[in-house]
């Protein structure tokens, strides 16, 4: 069986690279981490800018190439690891990423790395330009689901710039977007259990184009029923996933969450 290929489109367009570590406002006072610098383009810039550069790199050829490049670079670290497994607590300080996330594994290392938020102060990355759309959504659009809920839970989340498929090599057959991610310190909103909220928003979303109703059976016995509406926390189930803010969402599983006690 062949091992599958690292799905990897590397920037080659300099101005691009200035441009998102321009958004990132980059100091001389901060270090930073960069996810999958494959080449280095924008390792070199990061290098002029930052007090140390951490990159981690799971390709080894790439991590060769790389330590060659920036061998005279006391700044720079290189750590050969797979950023879906590293460890990021053992990180020292409080870090900014700023990454061309590998498209293959992007989401994933997304979500890792919110769940490692408090070492972060900033996260600039680029990524699929449909992944943007998604993490970006608002109520009552197509895009809006569980990963919109779950970044924007978490995170203030901007898009930043739009990126042309002719900025990579190989050249992908999708358009990319820059996104900058800013951690709270506290959630968005307050709920009384962090499982039984996620539980009720992926149930939201399980079937996109069904209502509430028919999504969060597991909760049927809460159901209130009157004059022919169904409504739950106050919430009426008629309504599809797509249309409840985090705020609505906070609601429903923080009354789940009660009549559970």
């Amino acid at each position: 069986m062949k091992k599958p290929r690292l799905g990897q489109n590397y920037l080659i367009d300099e101005n691009i690279a200035r441009e998102i570590i321009h958004h990132a406002n980059i100091s001389n006072n901060q270090h930073v981490l960069e996810i999958g610098p494959g080449k280095g383009i924008l390792t070199d810039i990061l290098l002029e800018k930052a007090k140390s550069l951490t990159a981690i790199e799971i390709d080894s050829k790439l991590c060769l190439a790389l330590t060659d490049r920036f061998k005279t670079k006391k700044n720079f670290q290189l750590i050969q690891s797979d950023a879906l497994k590293y460890n990021y607590s053992a990180l020292k300080n409080q870090y900014q990423v700023v990454s061309n996330l590998p498209y293959y594994a992007a989401t994933h290392i997304l979500k890792r790395l919110i769940h490692y938020r408090k070492h972060f102060t900033h996260i600039t990355v680029m990524l699929q330009k449909e992944v943007v759309d998604r993490l970006v959504a608002i109520p009552g659009t197509r895009e809006y689901g569980s990963l919109s809920v779950f970044i924007q839970f978490y995170c203030e989340v901007e898009r930043i710039i739009e990126v042309s498929k002719t900025a990579f090599s190989p050249k992908p057959k999708i358009d990319s977007s820059v996104i900058k991610i800013t951690p709270f310190n506290t959630p968005r909103v307050q709920v009384d259990n962090l499982k039984t909220f996620f539980s009720v928003v992926n149930s939201s979303f399980l079937h996109k184009r069904k209502m509430l109703k028919n999504n969060l059976t597991e909760w049927e016995s809460l159901f209130q029923k009157k004059n022919g509406e169904i409504k739950l926390a106050g919430i009426n189930l008629s309504r599809r996933g797509e249309t409840l803010s985090i705020e609505d969402f906070a609601s429903l599983s923080n009354y789940i969450y009660s009549c559970d006690d």
